[in-house]
């Protein structure tokens, strides 16, 4: 028994050796940043660009490309059933795409336009297999129906 008590502590011993000894990627620390694009827009006039990640998604018609920052911010746009470049609206009965503007987190800090609330347009520039380019506007509201004015949105993205 005492010989399967060295055993055992000397491997963890030599994994522990192993997990401090990896050399870390000097590139990811000078750099914190994880993207796969840009997202910028203006709320009410004042300009926020995505500065942590900017991601999309294209998954079984639904297309989500989202970007945020450190501080709780994060822009969302998604198109159903969008296979082409075009203008797609935002808003009433039955339309399906949405924006969404957060600013905290607060169940009130999530702005949205969609079937139910707010208005808008989202426009595809360029859409391919890797990659989804446009711009988007709209009105957005919260539960509370406050609403904020989003301008000048802007997204380069890939999948």
């Amino acid at each position: 028994m005492k010989k399967v008590k060295i055993i055992f502590l000397a491997l963890i011993s030599i994994s522990i050796l192993n997990l401090t000894a990896c050399k870390k990627d000097d590139a990811a620390d000078d750099n914190p940043t994880i993207s796969g694009g840009s997202m910028s827009l203006k709320v009410d006039g004042t300009a926020w660009s995505a500065s942590l990640a900017s991601q999309a998604v294209n998954t079984n018609g639904v297309i989500n490309v989202t970007g945020s920052d450190s501080d709780a911010h994060q822009v969302a746009i998604t198109l159903l059933n969008v296979t082409e470049p075009g203008t797609y609206s935002v808003g009433g009965m039955g339309n399906q795409n949405g924006i969404r503007w957060t600013e905290g987190l607060a169940s009130t800090d999530s702005y949205l336009a969609n079937f139910a609330l707010g208005s808008g347009s989202i426009t595809i520039t360029e859409l391919t297999s890797s990659k989804i380019v446009g711009t988007f506007s709209g009105s957005v509201a919260n539960t509370s129906q406050t609403t904020k004015k989003i301008t000048e949105g802007t997204f380069n993205v890939s999948f």
